[in-house]
């Protein structure tokens, strides 16, 4: 901290830091949207995965009625084989890809913490000088 002899080499050595911290704030802003958006799309692919499995139940037991008309029977088998693809469609996304890629996103993500951390720490430590030296 004693690089830094006067006020003004203070001023300006914060704003660039602070510069440099709304980068990697922004940074971390982006990954946690990224975190939730991922989340939603989670959500929303297995409660369509729910509603095909509840349509398929359904239309099972429809079919197994032995009193339908065949028009209603080939109604609710082509309903059944849209259904079964629906759901096949929704087993066949990636989940959580796990592994690798999981580890170096918690890599990025700790690695963008910690810059936050240490340039805060920075501007605590500039301003203090700054404080320190005679105006």
């Amino acid at each position: 901290m004693n690089k830094l002899k006067t006020r003004a080499q203070c001023l300006d050595a914060k704003e660039k830091l602070e510069a440099e911290l709304d980068g990697y704030q922004n940074r971390d802003n982006n990954l946690a949207f990224q975190d939730r958006r991922e989340g939603r799309a989670d959500a929303s692919a297995a409660s369509r995965l729910s509603k095909a499995t509840a349509r398929i139940a359904q239309l099972t037991d429809q079919l197994a009625q032995t009193d339908l008309s065949e028009k209603d029977r080939l109604r609710y088998q082509r309903e059944l084989v849209t259904a079964n693809y629906q759901k096949d469609l929704l087993d066949l996304r990636p989940t959580s890809t796990g592994g690798v890629d999981e580890f170096l996103a918690d890599v990025d993500s700790d690695q963008v913490d910690a810059q936050v951390a240490l340039l805060t720490q920075a501007i605590a430590d500039v301003q203090a000088r700054h404080d320190a030296l005679p105006a």
